[in-house]
C-alpha cells in the first residue's frame, strides 16, 4: 500500500483504509475539533458582533435621546434664568429712576433752602436784636414799677391807708414786706 502525509501533524504513513486521512485517531478527534470550534467561533462572533452592534445603535439611540431630554432642560433652566434676570434688571431699573427722581427732588428742596438760610440769618439777627431792645425795655419797666411800688408803699405807710388785697398779694409774690403797713380797717 501507499504511504499519506497526516493533515494535521504531517507524519506519514500507511492508511489502512483508502479513506483514512489522519495518523491516528488522537489527530482525527483534534481536527474534528478544531473544525467544530471554528464554525462555532464563528457563528459566535457573528451573533456576538451582531448584538454589538445592536447596542450600540440601541446606546446611540438612547444617547440622543438623553442629550435631546437634557438640551431641551437646560435651554428651558436658560431662558427661565434670562427672564428671572431680565425682571430683575427692569425692577432694579425702575427703582433707580424713583431713586433719581427722589434725589433730583431733594436736591432742588437743598437749593431752595440754600437760598433760604441768608435771609433766616438775617431774620434771627433782627429777631434777637428786637429780643435784646424788648428785654433792656422790660428791665427798665421793671426798675420803674419797683420804684413806684416803693413810692406807693411809702406814701401808704406815710398816709396810714392800707393796701388793697390785690397789690398786696402783688407784693409778697415780688417778696417784699408789708409788715410796716397800717394794718388794715
Amino acid at each position: 500500500m501507499e504511504t499519506t502525509t497526516c493533515r494535521l501533524c504531517g507524519t506519514v504513513f500507511e492508511p489502512r483504509r483508502t479513506t483514512q486521512k489522519y495518523c491516528s485517531p488522537t489527530c482525527s478527534r483534534r481536527h474534528r475539533d478544531r473544525e467544530w470550534r471554528n464554525r462555532h467561533h464563528d457563528d459566535t462572533t457573528q451573533t456576538l458582533r451582531a448584538q454589538l452592534e445592536s447596542a450600540v445603535i440601541e446606546n446611540r439611540v438612547i444617547l440622543e435621546a438623553t442629550t435631546a431630554k437634557f438640551q431641551m432642560q437646560l435651554d428651558a433652566a436658560e431662558r427661565k434664568a434670562r427672564d428671572r434676570l431680565t425682571f430683575q434688571a427692569n425692577r432694579n431699573e425702575r427703582e433707580t429712576d424713583v431713586l433719581r427722581t427722589r434725589l433730583r427732588d431733594l436736591a432742588s428742596i437743598n437749593v431752595d433752602i440754600a437760598c433760604e438760610v441768608p435771609e433766616l440769618k438775617a431774620q434771627i439777627t433782627e429777631l434777637q436784636l428786637e429780643n435784646a431792645r424788648l428785654i433792656h425795655s422790660q428791665r427798665a419797666d421793671f426798675q420803674d414799677f419797683t420804684q413806684i411800688a416803693g413810692r406807693l408803699f411809702e406814701l401808704c405807710s406815710r398816709l396810714g391807708l392800707p393796701l388793697d388785697k390785690a397789690t398786696k398779694e402783688i407784693f409778697q409774690r415780688r417778696g417784699w414786706r408789708t409788715s410796716t403797713l397800717v394794718p388794715e380797717q
